[in-house]
């Protein structure tokens, strides 16, 4: 029986071993956290106050015959098969999935962990999204700069999901004309992604929002309540929602060469093997794959590196396939894939509702138990043959506006 030693319990990690045959393969979750937290769920604490379940025990999310360690990996050696947890303990293994994630550093941007610690963030843990959600409750009115610190982001929609929801909220409190809301971003556009763009601009516009492109944002001066970026352009704030940088695990690596700078794994994008490294696997946010970094993208991951695990042909397209809340009851997805361009896929009520169920699905579909129905949907929103569709049946329609 193989031995598998997955290094983190995230979306990724928990249902690839969720997915593994018990008959063949002898399979160890190993993550810090004993608590799973249904991260996109951190975007309604903070702008709408949700106080619905966002985490859960590990444990109770596995199967029974998984092995569940909880221990910090603190060395791996790839090369003699083995991890070092940080009380001491030695894992040895046959084969190794590198679920490891990505954490906030908001240490990079000089300011921003000051900032971040006043006002909050939805993009690290509730008690910060609860935080930034206080703030927003005590703004009575001036300038709401919302972006990302850095290229890199978990969830790319959640920038625009966030200035579009803090809009609503003003809108709702009777500050919309007190109120002034940019989101800026390192990107040359809006949203980083064409097509895509073309429907998510035009929506942020209608509702006033301005949009600073090109900003890499270099520092923040709390005494004079600024922003400055690297190209040397300024916004002034009131409040202040910055998505910090991002970084991979601190995990020390034997060799040291499959990380890069960020400390992500350095993944080939197609078979989702670390490079240079015999039974080694990366899936999710920790991996380099230039490909989006959310739930549903670890989701397939998973399901190619069960395939390969199982002696199967097993290729990652790059899919991605994110949510979009565009606030006033509007939704939409961020679909594409390695080959396929993001289709620019038209706002609708029932995308929205989409969004929304995931809270409330998302548990069963770590367990497996809505697979046959994943399989199928994938299938049916196959970029290429999405495409095809909206063209015959989009032309010349207008997306729908906020009432």
């Amino acid at each position: 029986m193989q031995k598998v030693l997955i290094v983190g319990g995230g979306t990724g990690g928990t249902m690839l071993a969720n997915t593994l045959d018990k008959r063949r393969f002898d399979v160890t979750v190993l993550s810090a956290s004993a608590q799973h937290m249904f991260q996109p769920g951190l975007l309604y604490v903070a702008f709408q106050g949700a106080s619905g379940r966002l985490l859960r025990d590990e444990r109770s999310l596995l199967r029974r015959h998984v092995k569940w360690v909880q221990d910090r990996a603190a060395r791996i050696d790839l090369a003699r098969h083995i991890v070092y947890t940080e009380s001491g303990t030695q894992l040895e293994y046959d084969a190794i999935v590198l679920a490891t994630g990505i954490v906030t550093d908001p240490s990079q941007v000089p300011g921003l962990s000051e900032i971040n610690a006043q006002f909050g963030d939805y993009h690290s843990t509730v008690t910060q999204s609860q935080k930034l959600w206080r703030a927003l409750n005590s703004f009575s009115g001036g300038t709401i700069a919302l972006g990302q610190s850095s290229p890199v982001c978990k969830c790319p929609p959640s920038p625009v999901e966030g200035i579009l929801l803090a809009e609503e909220f003003v809108r709702k409190k009777g500050l919309r004309n007190k109120t002034r809301l940019v989101l800026f971003t390192p990107y040359p556009r809006a949203y980083p992604a064409e097509p895509m763009n073309s429907v998510i601009e035009p929506i942020l516009k209608e509702r006033g929002i301005e949009i600073f492109p090109i900003f890499d944002l270099d520092r923040i001066d709390q005494a004079t309540r600024k922003m400055f970026s690297i190209e040397g352009d300024q916004i002034q704030y009131d409040l202040p929602i910055v998505i910090p940088p991002f970084t991979g695990a601190d995990i020390v690596y034997e060799p040291a060469s499959v990380v890069d700078e960020s400390r992500l794994v350095i993944t080939d994008r197609a078979s989702l093997r670390v490079k240079g490294v015999e039974r080694a696997f990366a899936l999710g946010d920790g991996t380099n794959l230039p490909t989006s970094k959310a739930g549903v993208g670890a989701h397939l991951e998973a399901k190619v590196i069960a395939r390969a695990l199982n002696g199967e042909p097993a290729t990652f397209d790059g899919r991605t396939h994110c949510p979009v809340d565009l606030a006033g009851g509007l939704g939409t997805f961020v679909i594409g894939s390695y080959t396929a361009r993001v289709v620019p896929y038209p706002p609708s009520r029932i995308k929205h509702w989409m969004k929304k169920m995931m809270a409330h699905i998302y548990w069963l579909s770590l367990r497996g138990t809505l697979e046959p129905f994943f399989e199928w949907y994938f299938a049916w929103t196959a970029p290429e043959k999405l495409a095809q569709r909206l063209a015959r049946h989009t032309a010349g329609k207008q997306f729908p506006a906020v009432k």
